[in-house]
């Protein structure tokens, strides 16, 4: 059986926010590893915008995909 377009629509969506997902993750320990090298031991305002940003970005996950997020 054929996929459909719409069927390929979401799965592209889909795609696009797990790739958004990943991007914020990627952002938030990219920056705490540089945090951690500069000796910084708090929670900066970049930091919390950051994690901020891997919290928005899982609550926009698929359904079927937010197991990828469980430790957000």
């Amino acid at each position: 059986m054929p996929i459909s377009q719409y069927e390929l629509d979401v799965y592209a969506a889909e795609n696009e926010h797990l790739a958004a997902f990943r991007r914020a993750q990627a952002n938030l320990h990219e920056h705490t590893a540089k945090e951690a090298a500069a000796g910084i031991t708090h929670e900066t305002p970049e930091y919390l915008r950051l994690n901020q940003a891997v919290i928005d970005a899982a609550k926009r996950l698929p359904k079927r995909l937010r197991y990828l997020a469980k430790e957000v």
